[in-house]
This record gives structure tokens, C-alpha cells and sequence, in this order.
């Protein structure tokens, strides 16, 4: 008989799938918009290079199409694979990453402005250990991109969180297509979770880091729950009771 600890309520998976996509949004934003552009880390080969160092997973672009001088950056056909710990080789395949930005805004302390922010991804793989809500593949990357965004503080002295860069992306746009999850990887108790095409498409305005529960993490777990065929309720139900964890999108907003 399966020990309690083995088994995650349907709730719980439901809510990690939807915790993931925004930190994969949050990433994008984040990490490239806000964080990446202060260091003229756009170049894929740079980008990889950190990711590489900080998480030993890898970036590959096949076509950047990418002006800074006009605030526009454009990834098409572009993968990121898994640190080597983990069985599956890739975490995310996309089509497209569009990014629309104010450059002057990025210039700094202040609001930086995305005007439009175009995301298609056709496969997200969530890979985790036993308890994989708590150990995964994203977040290890995740821990690597917070690594590379901060400093090492002076000899001596405590690590403090520096202050949340305010952000307001005026049109954003999601899809994504396959959503796998794999638990217990790397043991004979491996096994898939979830392994489904939801085929979502996303769309939301002025979105801020003040307002992010309403206009995004909230209104997105609802477009999921309505677009999930009748036989696959049993895995969401209870999101319509229990309000969503944004536990990864917190977090990242906190410590950027």
C-alpha cells in the first residue's frame, strides 16, 4: 500500500502546473526583461553561458532576431534543457519569445515598461524527485537565475534582499501546449503525473507587480479549469475552492 507521503492531492498537482507557468512567465520577465538587460546578457550564448554556470542547464536559440537599440527582443525556436541531475533532457521547447520593450525605462531605478510580451511554448516538462512540489527541475533553474541577478554581499555581511523592481507589461500573450510532469526521477518508482496537450492560449493587460494575482496568476487558473475536458476535472477541481499558490511567482518578485 502506497505510504500518504506518496501521494499528492489532485489539487496540489493542479496548483503546481499553474504555479509553474507563471514562474516560467516570471522568469521571462524577470530574468530577461528586467534583469538580464542591465548586464547586455541578451545574447543567447551569453545567456547560456549563465544558465550553464549557475543551473547546468542550457539555452539554444535558433534565431534571434533581437535589436536593443529599438527595445525589441525576438527568440524563435528555442529550447532549454535540464541540469545534468535529471533524467529527461529538456525543460522547455518554444516557438516564440517576443518582447517589446521601453528601452528608457530599463535606464536605472525606476518602472520598467513592457509594452507587449509574446510568449508560445509547445512543451513545458516539470521533472521532480519524490516530492517533486518541493524538488524539481524548475527550480533548480530558477535558484540559478536568482544567483546570477545577485551579487555576493561583502565579506561579513548578512544577505539582503534587495528592494522589488516595480514592472508593468501592458499586453501579454501565452500559449502553451504540452504540460508533462514526472515524479520520483531517477528511481525505480518513476512516474508520469500528468502527460496531456491543453493547448491554452492566455491573453491579459497592464499587468504590474502590485496587481499580479488579479490579472494574471488568478484569471489564469480559471481559463485552465474551463478549457480541461470533463474526464480530466478530477485533477482541478479543487481549484474553484482554494485560492492559488503563487508561491514561485512570490518568491521571484521578492527577491528581484
Amino acid at each position: 500500500m502506497p505510504s500518504a507521503r506518496s501521494i499528492a492531492r489532485p489539487g496540489n498537482v493542479s496548483r503546481r502546473v499553474l504555479s509553474l507557468l507563471g514562474g516560467v512567465i516570471l522568469f521571462i520577465v524577470l530574468a530577461a526583461a528586467l534583469a538580464v538587460w542591465s548586464v547586455g546578457r541578451f545574447a543567447p550564448s551569453l545567456l547560456d553561458s549563465t544558465l550553464s554556470s549557475k543551473s547546468g542547464a542550457h539555452l539554444a536559440v535558433e534565431s534571434n532576431e533581437t535589436n536593443l537599440f529599438v527595445g525589441q527582443v525576438s527568440f524563435t525556436d528555442f529550447t532549454v534543457t535540464n541540469p545534468s541531475r535529471w533524467t529527461d533532457a529538456r525543460f522547455l521547447k518554444g516557438k516564440r519569445l517576443r518582447l517589446d520593450l521601453d528601452p528608457a525605462t530599463f535606464i536605472g531605478t525606476g518602472r520598467r515598461i513592457v509594452h507587449s510580451l509574446d510568449l508560445d511554448i509547445d512543451e513545458l516538462t516539470l521533472v521532480g524527485k519524490e516530492d517533486y512540489l518541493k524538488d524539481n527541475n524548475a527550480q533548480d533553474i530558477f535558484r540559478g537565475l536568482k544567483a546570477a541577478d545577485t551579487p555576493p554581499p561583502p565579506a561579513g555581511q548578512p544577505v539582503v534582499d534587495p528592494p522589488r523592481t516595480p514592472f508593468l507589461i501592458e499586453k501579454f500573450r501565452l500559449r502553451v501546449g504540452h504540460i508533462t510532469v514526472i515524479a520520483a526521477d531517477g528511481t525505480p518508482q518513476r512516474r508520469v503525473v500528468i502527460d496531456r496537450q491543453f493547448d491554452l492560449v492566455f491573453e491579459a493587460q497592464n499587468i504590474t507587480d502590485v496587481n499580479l494575482e488579479e490579472t494574471l496568476t488568478g484569471p489564469l487558473g480559471k481559463q485552465v479549469v474551463a478549457q480541461t475536458p470533463a474526464a480530466s476535472a478530477g485533477l482541478l477541481f479543487d481549484l474553484t475552492k482554494d485560492k492559488i499558490r503563487t508561491s514561485i511567482t512570490e518568491k521571484l518578485l521578492n527577491e528581484k
